[in-house]
């Protein structure tokens, strides 16, 4: 046997280690080794049983998140109707000091419920939950990490954008009280009329907290399914075939 191995060890040295794998191994026979192996294979199935039925209880049931995410959309709608009607002459623009600080008080307000504490409790926990989901599967099924990462983006630079606008119409409430303030720049151009804003960027960002949710949504559902060992199957049957969007064939 050592001619076979000779080109990687010395004599001496196989000699010694062939001595203290007999010397290790010599109460070892079959029925011992048998019954080692499947000890560990009753102790593998347990820790697989375990990782499979243990599953981390979300932060927000994804029904209740549903019912967050539709009343913050129905209270950004009815203050931007307020907005619309706001005034003695709907639609027309504002020319005393009163009326146009009223407008952007309300103007604000319709931002303020995308900035307020419910919205970004809601969003912490909505992204906790997927970032939980995540780290148990290593993976964003049935999403593609980057589509994940992409709307989690967008998410916050909606939100960025709406604390912007606001902070901006912030002047026109502070400034003195006597004068009509100057609506020449882009931003104080959205409080001249209750038609003046369009509110995209409130729509923008409903529509993105709406998707956060179904993302959600989806992910807990696949929390059952998930794999203890994400690295078992792809091992066994190699990795799954996927659409373009992500989502499994």
């Amino acid at each position: 046997m050592y001619r076979w191995v000779s080109r990687f060890v010395s004599y001496r040295t196989f000699y010694v280690w062939r001595a203290r794998y007999y010397y290790y191994t010599r109460h070892l026979d079959v029925w011992m080794l048998a019954s080692v192996l499947c000890f560990l294979g009753v102790v593998a199935l347990l820790w697989y049983y375990w990782r499979f039925t243990n599953v981390p209880l979300p932060r927000m049931h994804p029904q209740v998140a549903a019912l967050r995410v539709e009343g913050i959309t129905n209270e950004a709608i009815h203050r931007i109707v307020l907005v619309r009607h706001g005034g003695s002459t709907p639609g027309q623009p504002f020319t005393t000091a009163e009326d146009i600080r009223a407008s952007t008080r309300r103007t604000m307000q319709v931002r303020q419920v995308l900035d307020g504490e419910v919205a970004w409790r809601l969003k912490a926990n909505l992204l906790a939950d997927i970032a939980d989901y995540i780290e148990a599967t290593a993976g964003c099924v049935p999403y593609q990490c980057t589509r994940v990462q992409a709307h989690i983006s967008q998410l916050r630079e909606a939100a960025t954008e709406n604390a912007g606008i606001n902070r901006a119409l912030q002047p026109i409430l502070d400034g003195p009280r006597d004068l009509v303030p100057g609506l020449t720049s882009v931003d104080r151009q959205r409080v001249k009329s209750g038609w003046s804003d369009s509110f995209s960027d409130i729509f923008h960002q409903v529509w993105l907290l709406n998707d956060l949710q179904t993302m959600h949504a989806r992910m807990m559902a696949e929390y059952p399914k998930r794999a203890p060992a994400p690295w078992l199957p792809e091992w066994l049957i190699g990795a799954e075939p996927t659409t373009g969007n992500g989502m499994q064939l």
